[in-house]
């Protein structure tokens, strides 16, 4: 009798880690893995790390994610349905063109639920895809005190005037009018998207002639990995538009928080709003100053 009172014990005490851990499991909600960096992002932000069994490839890269110290912390994967298969997630982060190239259904099949990670272009709708995101997760607290968070961020943003006539600019000519984040990031510095004033709307490129014959205020340039190649600088390299940017101011950012539309965002806002605070451009535009 006690040695079978012994053995059970014995297997009592085996069992507790297991039983401790799905506790542990059940308390931080379903078990995720996301497939990109702006999925990352939100992984990292939203949910309880014990959650987390892994991230995307890219998420290691310093030069291409801004959360890494976070990332690094956490397996990587290669984005391939494989991946999903092995790490057995209850959730997979993923963008649209993820999932058309992966069979959802079979993946159901596993029990895994693929959560398409929306792509917002205005402050209301990012916002709004945060809540949804947490609740996907089980994470509805926390996606609601980050709403919060970058509420009050906005808001102290836009109390200061910064009436300049910004222009984002890739070295390849590329840039961004109304309904994209790029003009969410703008709005929120409280700046105007010169974009718009030369007629685009969406992505697109703005040739050299428009630029050079109604300049913005400042020029506002991405410290994008892809942009260093030859080849698509050839704007930048012109002479006459070298010349501009000598004239005209430029902020440039050294993070890489434009890449995708969530709350992060507002710290790109924060970083255009606290250079051109840096150097005097928002009060000498609002004096009526030349900048």
């Amino acid at each position: 009798m006690r040695s079978l009172l012994l053995a059970a014990l014995m297997a009592a005490t085996c069992m507790a880690p297991a039983w401790a851990q799905l506790a542990r499991a059940q308390l931080a909600g379903p078990r995720l893995m996301s497939t990109n960096i702006c999925a990352d992002v939100l992984a990292l932000s939203l949910a309880d790390p014990a959650q987390i069994i892994s991230l995307s490839r890219q998420s290691q890269d310093a030069k291409r994610f801004s959360m890494v110290a976070k990332a690094r912390q956490f397996a990587a994967n290669e984005a391939s349905a494989e991946d999903v298969l092995h790490l057995k997630p209850d959730v997979v982060l993923a963008s649209r063109r993820w999932n058309a190239r992966h069979q959802q259904e079979l993946l159901k099949q596993y029990g895994v639920r693929i959560v398409t990670v929306p792509f917002p272009t205005d402050w209301q709708a990012i916002l709004d895809s945060t809540l949804k995101m947490g609740k996907a997760i089980g994470r509805d607290a926390a996606a609601k005190e980050l709403v919060q968070n970058v509420q009050a961020r906005l808001a102290k943003l836009q109390a200061s005037s910064r009436p300049l006539n910004a222009l984002y600019l890739r070295p390849n000519g590329g840039s961004a009018g109304t309904q994209t984040h790029v003009d969410a990031v703008l709005t929120a510095a409280g700046l105007r998207n010169h974009a718009t004033v030369l007629g685009l709307k969406g992505w697109g490129r703005l040739d050299m002639e428009r630029i050079l014959m109604n300049p913005p205020d400042v020029f506002i340039t991405p410290s994008m990995v892809n942009d260093t190649a030859y080849a698509k600088s050839a704007l930048s390299r012109h002479p006459q538009m070298k010349a501009l940017l000598s004239r005209i101011p430029v902020v440039t950012l050294t993070e890489n928080d434009w890449g995708c539309s969530n709350w992060q965002l507002i710290e790109a806002a924060e970083a255009v709003a606290a250079q051109l605070d840096a150097l005097g451009l928002s009060a000498a535009a609002a004096k009526g100053a030349p900048v």
